[in-house]
């Protein structure tokens, strides 16, 4: 089995994608759109506009692999909540596959040294 390695990079495809692409149009999204190395062993994960259709294209080192869920009842979650090319875990991929949804972080703020003022009210 493919998907049951934790060590996996996954990958998320923001825009929906027409599900009739295969292979090589899904490879085409991969390297033209997301710009990243299709031959990585990585997963990259789409969506279609309806949110019904799933696909997961991986290279499992001997070629191109697509996992391909249509949900019944319910949707997938929106996509357009990932930032461009975020990767996920192989958890929050499984989340995503059995209809959940994935929490996502909000921007923390950031200490930067010497930026933000002092945390106490008598220091200067």
């Amino acid at each position: 089995m493919i998907f049951n390695h934790r060590n996996l990079e996954v990958y998320v495809h923001r825009e929906p994608v027409d599900m009739r692409k295969g292979h090589d149009g899904l490879a085409s999204i991969v390297e033209g759109q997301m710009k990243l190395e299709l031959l990585s062993g990585a997963i990259f994960l789409f969506v279609n506009k309806s949110r019904r259709l799933c696909k997961a294209l991986c290279f499992d080192g001997t070629g191109l692999v697509i996992i391909h869920k249509r949900m019944e009842v319910g949707s997938f979650m929106h996509f357009t909540f990932f930032e461009e090319n975020q990767k996920i875990t192989m958890s929050e991929l499984a989340l995503i596959f059995e209809g959940g949804k994935v929490k996502l972080p909000m921007s923390p703020k950031r200490f930067e040294y010497g930026k933000n003022k002092s945390r106490f009210k008598n220091e200067s």
